[in-house]
């Protein structure tokens, strides 16, 4: 009887963990449990222990997979750096399924504008290093610095740029095509999640500092 209860709490354990990895790690051993404990009736319950058997193969071959999607979400120094300052929120395997989605690019002043006004985004970028100025109708409105989203409001509601957008000294940045990323994000709730609350803060972020720059004066 102590199999049953064992492979129960096991069960409800699967409930209550959050991880994939650990929910299918408990539902392998709870399935070990009730196999156990149908063989060992008085009048073994065959049925019953079959299909925990294939509970247990489905769940091995799963395992099997995340564990191989997690040994490839290896990050470089660099790109945990990256997680960190922007997407601490993030599991670092799947970050790293989102970080090698986009290209790092670089732009000068002399280059064409990374956003028109008017016209459709078909790219979300993020400011490693450098500076972007932000125009409406030629006049500089706002600045876009080292961790900061380029093209995000259109990137969410999937509409035309409201300003023009092109940096201002030499600039490198991680480029999503749009398209791209909003298929990962539909098929990857952690991602999605993770990105949202990162897009968030950093418009918390442009807001606080607009304020402040229309308190002191300066753009």
């Amino acid at each position: 009887m102590v199999l049953i209860h064992v492979a129960n709490l096991l069960l409800l354990g699967c409930y209550l963990v959050r991880d994939i990895l650990l929910l299918r790690v408990a539902a392998v051993v709870a399935s070990g449990c009730f196999i156990a404990y149908f063989m060992m009736l008085d009048v073994p319950n065959w049925e019953a222990a079959v299909w925990n058997v294939v509970y247990v193969v489905v769940n091995a071959v799963q395992i099997a997979l995340l564990v191989r999607e997690r040994m490839r979400g290896q990050l470089t120094p660099t790109e945990a750096a990256l997680r960190e300052w922007i997407f601490p929120w993030m599991p670092a395997h799947k970050f790293a399924s989102l970080v090698r989605l986009a290209t790092s690019s670089r732009f000068g002043p002399g280059d064409s504008s990374l956003v028109e006004c008017g016209r459709p985004v078909v790219a979300l970028w993020l400011v490693e290093t450098g500076e972007l100025e932000v125009l409406i109708d030629g006049r500089r409105v706002a600045s876009c610095i080292p961790g900061d989203f380029v093209g995000e409001m259109a990137f969410i509601d999937r509409a035309a740029a409201s300003a023009t957008v092109r940096a201002c000294v030499p600039s490198t940045l991680l480029v999503w095509d749009a398209k791209r990323l909003h298929e990962m994000l539909a098929d990857e709730p952690e991602i999605q999640r993770g990105f949202h609350a990162a897009l968030g803060t950093n418009m918390s972020q442009k807001l606080r500092r607009k304020a402040m720059q229309a308190i002191s004066g300066s753009v």
